[in-house]
């Protein structure tokens, strides 16, 4: 099963950004902050991560760069948000390496579209199989 991080210094953020995905056949994992994300993701890569720009000590562009620096999580995609409505946030957030920048607060049709357009896709089997 595929396996989402929701990370959010706000719990509020987490809790609806779970009812939202609730029934897509993921697990959710939660970080409340950046460095708890680090963490977890270097643990355990997720297939996605779903991170806030403004958080304590580690902010989501901050994540998404220590992200890229490590061979083990470079892969895993990540998608921002942020209630900063300038271009200079989007271009931080892209610079370090999201792959989308969704506007706070997030609407239901845009999180799951950004989830459906970044998570990996399983293999699929080749025409005929192998022999």
């Amino acid at each position: 099963m595929k396996r989402i991080l929701l990370v959010d210094d706000s719990r509020v953020t987490r809790e609806l950004m779970k009812v939202y995905l609730i029934g897509r056949d993921v697990t959710l994992l939660e970080a409340a902050d950046g460095a708890e994300a680090l963490q977890k993701v270097r643990a355990d890569p997720p297939d996605l991560v779903v991170a806030d720009m403004r958080m304590p000590h580690i902010d989501g562009a901050e994540l998404c760069d220590a992200m890229r620096a490590d061979p083990a999580t470079r892969h895993v995609p990540v998608v921002i948000l942020t209630s900063d409505k300038d271009l200079a946030t989007r271009r931080r957030a892209r610079e370090a390496g999201a792959r989308e920048v969704l506007q706070k607060p997030i609407q239901p049709p845009a999180l799951l579209a950004a989830v459906e357009r970044h998570m990996p896709r399983a293999a699929k089997p080749s025409a005929g199989g192998s022999r």
